[in-house]
């Protein structure tokens, strides 16, 4: 892959990221404001966004040292940044429930924000570097 095009792709998953992540924050808001949803989720909301936009960016730089350094390590680099991100998904929670151990509905609703930010985070990358990946492997063959 040429540098210039693991640039790019870094800068615009990166973007796309924090893009989605807006997006997802902006529908909670609304949400809030309309009283579709409960209003003890601006917490929920900040932690959740806050958390999106560092992994993302965290994601997208360490894609970009990995495939100009190694790129035939990135099924193992895939494979170890999910694992790292569903770890340190888990310790938010956590340290999330401590601190608010006593406000059930609080944790409840911090659990439902930030599970659907971590799903569709999810599901954008999968499919970002799936993309990626086809389109690599297709100018190889060729």
């Amino acid at each position: 892959m040429d540098i210039n095009l693991i640039d790019n792709t870094s800068r615009r998953y990166c973007k796309y990221g924090i893009w989605l992540t807006s997006a997802l924050t902006f529908a909670v808001i609304i949400a809030i404001s309309v009283n579709w949803l409960d209003i003890s989720l601006v917490s929920a909301l900040a932690v959740s966004a806050l958390y999106s936009i560092i992994v993302n960016l965290a994601y997208g730089s360490l894609w970009k040292r990995i495939a100009k350094s190694a790129p035939g390590t990135m099924a193992k680099f895939y494979l170890a940044a999910s694992a790292l991100r569903l770890i340190t998904a888990a310790l938010v929670v956590i340290v999330f429930c401590v601190i608010n151990r006593s406000d059930k509905e609080l944790i409840r609703n911090f659990i439902f924000v930030f599970f659907a930010f971590y799903l569709v985070m999810l599901v954008f990358d999968s499919v970002f570097f799936a993309r990626i990946e086809k389109n690599n492997n297709l100018k190889i063959e060729k």
